[in-house]
């Protein structure tokens, strides 16, 4: 089965991150790892993936990211798969003045 064919996976987004998705809070996203559904979102919505990611392709240090609620990080957390229909959320992490 093509990944085309697949069910998408859902990118979760709050309110401040959504301007830059055209105003979605909601993004279905074709992929079978976290790296790969940010690789989806930087053709789709490429100033919402400049909010997150870096120019060489990695989850800025205040972006947090969620699959079955832990948090992952790292390169190896890039590689966490992904069943299709599951949420993956975002949250900014403020940081402290």
């Amino acid at each position: 089965m093509r990944n085309e064919e697949k069910d998408p996976v859902t990118l979760r987004l709050p309110s401040t991150l959504s301007a830059y998705s055209g105003g979605k809070s909601q993004i279905a996203l074709h992929a079978e790892t976290v790296e790969q559904a940010l690789a989806a979102l930087e053709q789709q919505h490429p100033l919402l993936w400049q909010c997150l990611c870096t120019e060489q392709g990695h989850v800025r240090g205040h972006i947090k990211i969620f699959v079955n609620n832990e948090v992952i990080s790292g390169s190896h957390g890039l590689k966490t798969t992904l069943k299709p229909g599951q949420e993956v959320i975002v949250i900014p992490v403020a940081a402290n003045l």
